[in-house]
C-alpha cells in the first residue's frame, strides 16, 4: 500500500520501521481491530504510533460535547504528539482505527532520543510534519475560498486516492467514513453535506450507507476538473 511516506524507504539499508525497532526498546508491532482506540483525548501523551497498514481517524470532543473529525491518517503517518523538549501532558484528540490497522507503537521519549542520533529518522519525521502542515493549509484554503459543493467533491477525490479500497457494490472505490466525518473535514454542516451527497448520488457518481461512501472516483475527478474551468464560487450541483 502506498502512502504519504513509504516506511520501507531504507536508511543505510534498513527500513524506517526496523530502524525504529533497533533504536527504541519499547517499539512493538501491534494489530488493532476496527474502532479500537489507539489513545483517547485527555490521556497522557507518552506514546506514538507509526501506521504500517490501514487507516486511523483522529477526533476531538468540544466543550459542548460535540465530536469533530480532525484528520485521517494512513500508511506511513504518525499518530500522537511528535516529541519535543516540552511534550504536552495530555493527548488533545482521540485516535481510532478504521477497519483493521497495524501500527508500530513506541514511547515518545525514546523516539526523540533516536532522532537525535539518527539523521535519517529525524528527516523522516521532519518530512511528515511538513506534509501535515501543507495538508492543513490546503484544507484551510479550501474552506476560505471554495463553495461547499466544490470542497466536498475535491475532498472525496482526494480521500478516494489516499484512503479508498476497491468497492464490491458496483463503484470503483469505497471510503469508510460517515457524512458527519466528511462535513467535519470540509468545514460544513452535516445537512448541507448530506444534500450535496444526495445530488451526487442522483447523478450516479456515488452511493452511501450510514458509515461508508462508495464513489466513482474517475467521474468525480472529471467533475472536479470541470469546476476548475467554471465560474468561481458557483454551485454546479
Amino acid at each position: 500500500m502506498a502512502g504519504v511516506f513509504d516506511t520501507e524507504v531504507r536508511a543505510a539499508g534498513v527500513p524506517i520501521s526496523a530502524l525504529i525497532a533497533s533504536m527504541c526498546r519499547s517499539a512493538q508491532r501491534v494489530t488493532l481491530a476496527d474502532r479500537t482506540a489507539l489513545y483517547a483525548q485527555g490521556e497522557p501523551a507518552t506514546t506514538l504510533f507509526l501506521i504500517l497498514d490501514g487507516f486511523v481517524k483522529t477526533s476531538r470532543i468540544c466543550k459542548e460535547g460535540t465530536e469533530i473529525t480532525i484528520e485521517l491518517l494512513k500508511y506511513g503517518d504518525i499518530a500522537g504528539a511528535i516529541p519535543t523538549r516540552q511534550l504536552p501532558s495530555e493527548h488533545e484528540e482521540t485516535a481510532q482505527a478504521i477497519g483493521d490497522v497495524v501500527v508500530q507503537r513506541v514511547l515518545a521519549h525514546e523516539l526523540r532520543a533516536a532522532m537525535e542520533v539518527s539523521p535519517r529518522l529525524a528527516v523522516f519525521v521532519a518530512e511528515y510534519l511538513a506534509r501535515s502542515k501543507r495538508s492543513a493549509e490546503r484544507r484551510l484554503l479550501r474552506a476560505m475560498s471554495q463553495s461547499v459543493d466544490r470542497r466536498v467533491i475535491e475532498t472525496l477525490v482526494e480521500l478516494a486516492g489516499s484512503f479508498g479500497a476497491r468497492c464490491p457494490h458496483g463503484f470503483s472505490l469505497e471510503i469508510r467514513l460517515t457524512q458527519q466525518d466528511i462535513a467535519d473535514i470540509v468545514g460544513a454542516s452535516r445537512p448541507v453535506v448530506s444534500s450535496i451527497l444526495s445530488g451526487l448520488r442522483k447523478r450516479g457518481l456515488l452511493n452511501y450507507t450510514r458509515d461508508m461512501i462508495c464513489v466513482n472516483d474517475s467521474a468525480l475527478s472529471l467533475m472536479a476538473e470541470s469546476l476548475d474551468t467554471g465560474p468561481k464560487g458557483v454551485s454546479s450541483i
